[in-house]
């Protein structure tokens, strides 16, 4: 089993890497506060190359207090060349090598009266293929919505330059449909023409104060809409919507945050379970961290000690691990989600815990802890049998939620 685990860890590492790599300013999501006092009445002087502009919203008013990164955006060529060294690196190159793993960047406000001035960032690289400005400002009389413009410039405007960014007034729209499918429509932000379709995604938040951090499930989850919000349960969400769009000839980025909570809860919470111990008898997790709640928390089972180092002696649990979820009664199921069930994963379901049926696979995309989303037709159900490859897998499990 580690033997199989190693090159999927350098994989995750270097795909990681690579997208890590990826060029483009903060966006909406960036969750940073700017302090009122420390907003300059104009822009201040800048020596040497700088962009500059002023920030405005939706009306044309101006925009105080916006955070403004300049970014010097690389080749595809020099991204690949130091996200692959990253990668069989662990990291380490990013630190010798001059020109560090992140685009060169540097940051400013925008000031009272809308204005900003931002000095170029020092290029240690290949020379820079462009220049993105990314604004983020909050919206008004909200404590937690954000909008962003990130605007691409060509390569000579880190020469300095000259340029206003518009970013919307209002609020990412959410809107629920048959009270649990949720849509999303992006503030207008009439200066940008949209050129392409909207696309979400969840974060996990804390169930109460700073929304700065998030927790592992949802982290960057994209998310087809519209999203059946009972997968999310009764926990906390940063929503993020970008979209493409251009103003004249100009590339943009638009971008828009929002936190929303959700209020299902499903009909498993609190629900029993138990494990298969290596001689292929039951033993009871009390209570069951599989339906505790808790969403971005890994599983820690009570388990067999013979099974901690991987696959379990004999033939009853060597080679997959069995977990049983037993709800108080049979409920007409109609969503079925497991946290963590990957591609080894098996699901079945019972309506008396005798007879079970096999549900589709999990989507190899998911890789070894992703999400498992199946609706189902109402028919009853009482257990949840799932059936996983031994080692990390098993533990890789951390919530079995069944819907009515």
């Amino acid at each position: 089993m580690r033997r199989f685990l190693a090159p999927l860890v350098l994989a995750g590492l270097l795909a990681g890497c690579l997208s890590g790599c990826v060029d483009s300013g903060p966006s909406a999501e960036d969750r940073g506060t700017v302090d009122p006092g420390s907003v300059p009445d104009t822009a201040p002087a800048v020596d040497g190359p700088a962009i500059r502009g002023v920030v405005r919203d939706t009306a044309g008013t101006t925009v105080p207090g916006a955070r403004v990164t300049v970014t010097l955006l690389r080749s595809k060529e020099e991204r690949t060349g130091i996200g692959i060294g990253a990668a069989f690196s662990l990291g380490l190159s990013c630190f010798a090598d001059k020109r560090g793993c992140q685009a060169p960047t540097a940051e400013g406000v925008s000031a009272g009266d809308g204005s900003y001035a931002v000095k170029v960032p020092t290029n240690n690289g290949d020379p820079a293929v462009g220049v993105a400005i990314s604004v983020v400002a909050p919206v008004a009389n909200s404590a937690d919505d954000r909008v962003g413009t990130t605007v691409t410039l060509p390569a000579k405007a880190g020469q300095g330059a000259t340029f206003d960014v518009p970013v919307a007034t209002e609020a990412l729209e959410l809107t629920l449909s048959n009270g649990r499918d949720l849509r999303v429509a992006m503030p207008d932000t009439r200066q940008a023409k949209p050129s392409g379709p909207v696309s979400v995604t969840l974060t996990q938040l804390p169930a109460e104060g700073n929304v700065a951090s998030a927790t592992a499930d949802f982290t960057e989850t994209p998310v087809k809409l519209p999203f059946d919000l009972r997968v999310a349960e009764d926990s906390r969400l940063l929503v993020a919507a970008h979209r493409e769009a251009k103003i004249g000839d100009r590339p943009v980025t638009l971008s828009a945050t929002s936190v929303l909570t959700g209020t299902s809860v499903p009909a498993s919470r609190g629900a029993a379970c138990r494990v298969t111990d290596s001689k292929g008898k039951p033993l009871a997790q009390e209570p069951c961290g599989l339906t505790d709640g808790l969403l971005g928390s890994p599983w820690d089972p009570t388990d067999d000690p013979l099974c901690a180092d991987g696959p379990c002696p004999g033939t009853a649990q060597n080679d997959h691990r069995d977990i049983y979820v037993n709800l108080t009664s049979a409920v007409k199921a109609t969503l079925l989600v497991v946290r963590g069930c990957g591609f080894t994963c098996t699901v079945m379901v019972s309506s008396d815990g005798k007879t079970f049926r096999e549900l589709p696979a999990p989507d190899n995309a998911a890789g070894t802890d992703g999400f498992y989303v199946q609706k189902l037709s109402g028919a009853p159900v009482k257990v949840v049998h799932l059936r996983t490859a031994t080692g990390g897998f098993f533990v890789k499990l951390r919530e079995v939620s069944v819907f009515r």
